[in-house]
């Protein structure tokens, strides 16, 4: 389940917020996939036609559409042409509100001065999703959607806000299933803010605390095994051929899982982590820029090319941006302190060298001779530049001994 929470944290007052919930989608009879298929198929050609339209209005004009516009132009659309009234307004609705959030974030992108990424033509293979922006319903195990009727959902535990007012649904097909994300109204209360602050260490495979737990990810050396296997099946198989297509189904369905349970694996710690402390202080870490390529160039090529994309490999796979935005989510407070020394700085005498961290895994000091895990001491160092120079020492004295925990629901 994906959960989506607006205003500000640290308190309890309740408020009308906007939670998201993921269902399967069991269409019961081979009529109805076709009828999603179908539709799929129509939306795709209506953002391809839409985004022509804007790209043809900004050269000829100097000027671009908007949302209300395209709308508009939907209903004379609708009403001239008979095969566009099957399909259901509310979804073709949709289609253009995904459409002009993609401009949206386009200029805002070429506004901040990263890199544009420009609206792209959807190919078939590229595009598995369609919305419908209104008139949506959840009775009795079944999704509701004007113009496609009633489908069995089907979720574990049922549906999490009974008395939520559904507003939007997105349904999707990944990997031969299909899934609908339902965006629901519902009063809830912030998560209350408890006044213990934890720091987090985000390292390649695990995450810890300063209460000295590490929140180790799941065994997934099998099953990323699994995907470069097939990886090069799909490679060695003729392109075009039936063999290369099943082949590509069996790779995205291994892909599909070990992502699944790697967002398992961040669900769970987040929580854990938020429901332990009011305040969970991260490490401001630029993502992007320590996942960055070392290949160089051919005139001057980089080091240790092998090593850092491994490295890169694990970082990625840990998941450290998605798992920082789940912990926005849930926790009451979350604070981003800058990164610099907290692994070299011993949390016992505050000495900070870099001799300290002898390996990867173990942190002993220089100075006082103090030895810990090197994950668990970054991660009591943080919480002080986050908190204060009174959390350095003293404010964790009575943290549990170090243990770890290795996630069992996601593997």
């Amino acid at each position: 389940m994906k959960t989506v929470r607006c205003g500000e944290g640290g308190g309890t007052a309740s408020a009308t917020t906007h939670r998201q919930t993921a269902y399967r989608l069991l269409p019961q009879r081979r009529a109805a996939w076709r009828r999603l298929e179908a539709i799929l198929e129509d939306q795709r050609q209506l953002y391809s036609a839409a985004l022509e339209e804007r790209i043809g209005c900004c050269r000829k004009t100097g000027k671009g559409l908007s949302y209300s516009g395209q709308c508009r132009a939907l209903t004379e659309c609708r009403r001239d042409i008979p095969g566009m009234a099957a399909c259901p307004v509310a979804v073709q609705r949709g289609t253009l509100k995904r459409l002009d959030e993609a401009f949206r974030a386009f200029f805002r992108r070429v506004k901040a001065g990263g890199a544009p990424g420009f609206p792209k033509f959807r190919g078939r293979r590229s595009f598995d999703s369609f919305s419908a922006v209104s008139g949506v319903r959840i009775r009795g195990g079944r999704i509701h959607i004007p113009g496609l009727g009633g489908m069995a959902v089907r979720r574990k535990g049922g549906n999490p806000y009974p008395d939520g007012k559904p507003l939007s649904a997105v349904l999707k097909r990944t990997g031969g299933k299909r899934f609908v994300s339902v965006c629901c109204a519902v009063q809830a209360e912030g998560p209350a803010d408890s006044g213990h602050a934890v720091g987090v260490d985000r390292n390649a495979g695990q995450v810890a605390g300063s209460d000295g737990v590490i929140h180790a990810m799941p065994d997934m050396a099998r099953l990323e095994a699994k995907c470069r296997r097939l990886a090069r099946r799909v490679s060695r198989r003729r392109k075009g051929s039936r063999r290369r297509e099943r082949a590509k189904r069996q790779l995205a369905k291994a892909r599909r899982k070990a992502a699944d349970r790697r967002r398992s694996w961040q669900h769970h710690v987040s929580r854990r982590l938020a429901e332990r402390a009011g305040t969970v202080v991260l490490e401001r870490l630029d993502v992007r820029g320590m996942t960055r390529s070392a290949k160089g160039t051919a005139d001057e090529p980089g080091r240790n090319v092998g090593q850092k994309a491994g490295l890169n490999r694990a970082i990625a796979g840990t998941g450290w941006t998605a798992f920082a935005a789940m912990l926005e989510c849930k926790a009451a407070n979350v604070i981003h302190v800058p990164a610099a020394y907290t692994s070299q700085t011993c949390h016992e005498c505050g000495a900070a060298d870099a001799a300290s961290r002898g390996s990867q895994a173990e942190s002993v000091c220089v100075a006082c001779g103090h030895a810990a895990s090197a994950d668990v001491n970054a991660a009591k160092n943080i919480p002080a530049s986050g908190t204060g120079a009174s959390a350095r020492r003293g404010a964790f004295a009575s943290a549990t001994p170090m243990t770890r925990e290795i996630s069992t629901e996601a593997a």
